[in-house]
């Protein structure tokens, strides 16, 4: 009974990866960026949240608009790909997000039918199976010609993509004459005018799949019915996509064509209600709407779908793609769609804004001329009213009277956790604002709710001055990421210290926190300090530093400090060494090159990711507690330079490195204030004066 009632619920979605297609929608946000850590962003973020948004990818917000019951159960957040790794559980992707909640579907993953010239291929491939099981059961034909019939349909896939742009082109028929029977005939038919169809030779493929409408063969019959309606689906499109397969509008389709193909399909679903290929005559429907232009139809048939399609589902989600690609993102979808919940994803797209956008945002005339069109969702009219006073209005006093406390109710359910999210953010800075966000976060349980909801929390210790609080004992903060990037800008050494040494917490962040006081013990001039927390370095620890993914891997390279490179052209002792002798005397000229030629040798330059930021009102924004000011290499090289008291080898080297900061690009690598190339050129000319015939001076021979 439960496997009959999920075919009578999903009729019509095997056909999604036709419309799906497999790359990203124009508002889709996979690719590699860091999110904006705040709980809002004016325009398109790259990281989304559990929070119904305008920065949101449309299909994340489409996909929580359709949750309207919890979860139920425990659900484990999926893996983040390679460009989600710094996200923590605050923000995610589309792909994550789908994954987490309905696992992959290889539906959306498929090739989309959408390209004119080389997508029929795709079935030609897939439909070999079903041709050999059918051609298998069928009686009355002799062996010999089951093998040739065979063989031909497995050239037809095989050669499919070699033939398919060119409709004179034609496939080796000598199998033809092996085939007599009446039974093989019907299947040799069906082959010529599978032909036909990949080859794109449209009247031939009609007549041969027309011939086969009385096959007495089953499978033949019911295929030839199917295929008719791919022909007349196939031609009226075929003019419409341009040379890199971009649609190129309804007016280019051939309309008679079009028409035929929706009769074809209405038969087919008629003679085959429950026919192996009903589903996927159901979503070439759908592609025929669009075709035609018919937002306001496939609209419609999305409505139905949405809610006919379990919340957990692959196919919800490959469903959530097409209509992202086919109706949300069009041009005056907001006009024709009816469904409340397809009109809220656009209107949220709509409250985006960019810096220089020509395209004004949602006004708040548009959006009360669409009341009548929320009738039956109040609910989500009024998120939307609110969404418009915070993002758009900028009136936060009015965005919280329209969503009142309801902290008694479930919050899990995605439209009203959003709408408490987006009260707390409208009354930030209120009294009572630390104890809202942790009733929140006591109240939320879908994935990526909490986090976000520890987010606000953390931010709102973070601008009391009081973000240590993260790192209580008894804190509700529980997302890594969080405390990992506080750890990194904003915390003093006994916090690290402290941090890095706690059992209670876990490995990788205890690695974040060890590497960063380790790092500022040396840049911030706690050289004695160093030598004592250098012994919590593990001996297994790795040691190969990216600082362009610095934090996000599996592992931290706190080795680094114990067995790292220390040693280049510059004879220097181990770095502990180097360390105590910076604590005894803070001015070793010798000894603070060879600081440098440590960060140097192992890849610090331009390593800023744990410099502080400016306060924005982000996530670890504003100065450090760390004491100490910052030194580079730079400013080592500088100071070296302006000591007449230093050894001429030292020196010498001070100026080469220098000026070697900024090869080959006229950057500097070495950090600070760039000096203008007049300065270079000056200790070039120093260099080759004072020094030589030191080793650097004749290594030297151009400045940058």
């Amino acid at each position: 009974m439960r496997g009959k009632r999920r075919i009578a619920i999903w009729a019509g979605v095997a056909g999604l990866a036709l419309l799906a297609g497999a790359g990203p929608a124009g508002a889709s946000s996979d690719y590699s960026c860091d999110p904006v850590w705040a709980l809002s962003d004016s325009g398109f973020s790259c990281g989304n949240r559990a929070l119904l948004a305008p920065g949101n990818d449309t299909r994340v917000n489409l996909f929580l608009l359709r949750r309207t019951a919890p979860v139920g159960k425990a659900i484990a957040y999926a893996k983040p790909t390679w460009e989600e790794r710094g996200f923590g559980h605050s923000f995610f992707g589309w792909h994550t997000l789908r994954d987490t909640y309905a696992g992959r579907s290889g539906a959306e993953e498929a090739a989309s039918e959408d390209q004119p010239l080389n997508s029929r291929c795709n079935s030609a491939a897939s439909g070999q199976t079903a041709f050999e099981a059918a051609l298998a059961a069928a009686k009355g034909i002799p062996e010999g010609e089951r093998t040739a019939l065979r063989g031909a349909r497995a050239t037809l896939a095989e050669k499919c993509s070699e033939i398919s742009d060119h409709a004179d082109a034609a496939l080796d028929m000598a199998w033809r004459g092996q085939v007599s029977s009446a039974s093989g005939r019907e299947f040799a038919g069906y082959l010529d005018a599978a032909t036909a169809f990949y080859v794109g030779q449209w009247d031939k493929a009609r007549d041969g799949f027309a011939a086969l409408a009385g096959a007495r063969d089953l499978w033949v019959a019911e295929a030839a019915a199917y295929m008719a309606l791919r022909v007349e689906l196939n031609a009226a499109q075929a003019a419409s996509f341009d040379e890199y397969g971009d649609f190129t509008g309804p007016e280019k389709v051939d309309k008679p064509a079009l028409q035929r193909a929706r009769a074809a399909i209405t038969t087919y679903l008629k003679r085959y209600p429950k026919g192996r290929y009903a589903d996927s005559a159901r979503g070439l429907d759908r592609r025929a709407l669009w075709l035609s232009g018919d937002l306001a139809g496939l609209g419609r048939e999305y409505e139905r779908l949405l809610q006919a399609l379990p919340p957990d589902s692959p196919e919800l989600a490959t469903l959530i793609q097409e209509i992202d690609n086919k109706l949300i993102l069009q041009k005056n979808a907001e006009a024709a769609v009816d469904s409340p919940m397809l009109l809220a994803v656009i209107d949220l797209m709509r409250m985006r804004q960019f810096d220089g956008e020509e395209q004004p945002p949602l006004s708040a005339a548009a959006l009360t001329a669409q009341k009548g069109r929320f009738a039956a969702r109040p609910d989500l009219y009024t998120y939307l009213q609110a969404a418009h006073a915070f993002y758009i209005a900028k009136d936060n006093t009015k965005a919280a009277a329209l969503l009142p406390d309801r902290a008694q109710q479930p919050a899990s359910v995605p439209l009203a956790f959003s709408a408490r999210m987006l009260r707390g953010m409208a009354q930030a800075g209120s009294n009572g604002e630390m104890g809202y966000w942790q009733a929140l976060i006591g109240a939320a349980s879908d994935p990526y709710q909490r986090p976000l909801a520890e987010l606000a929390l953390a931010l709102a210790w973070q601008k009391a001055g009081r973000f240590e609080a993260v790192f209580d004992a008894n804190s509700p903060v529980r997302d890594d990421r969080i405390r990992e990037l506080l750890l990194m800008r904003l915390a003093s050494a006994d916090l690290l210290r402290r941090f890095a040494i706690d059992p209670a917490s876990s490995p990788h962040p205890r690695q974040i926190a060890l590497f960063t006081l380790l790092h500022k013990d040396l840049t911030q001039g706690h050289y004695a300090d160093f030598g004592r927390d250098r012994a919590l370095v593990p001996a297994d620890a790795g040691n190969e530093l990216s600082i362009w993914d610095f934090g996000t891997g599996d592992t931290v390279p706190v080795g680094v400090f114990t067995k790292g490179k220390w040693s280049g052209e510059l004879a220097c002792a181990a770095l502990d060494a180097t360390a105590g002798q910076l604590a005894q005397n803070p001015a070793n000229v010798r000894a603070r090159l060879c600081l440098g030629e440590f960060w140097r040798l192992n890849g610090f330059d331009r390593f800023t990711t744990l410099d502080p930021v400016e306060a924005n009102g982000t996530l670890a924004s504003g100065p450090g507690r760390f004491a100490g000011a910052v030194l580079t290499r730079s400013a080592i090289y500088a100071a070296i330079i302006a000591n007449r008291q230093a050894a001429a080898d030292e020196r010498s080297y001070a100026l080469y490195r220098a000026i070697r900061c900024y090869a080959p690009a006229g950057i500097s690598d070495c950090g600070g204030e760039e000096v203008p190339i007049a300065q270079r050129k000056a200790w070039f000319d120093q260099l080759k004066r004072e020094y030589p015939n030191s080793q650097w001076a004749r290594s030297l021979r151009v400045y940058w």
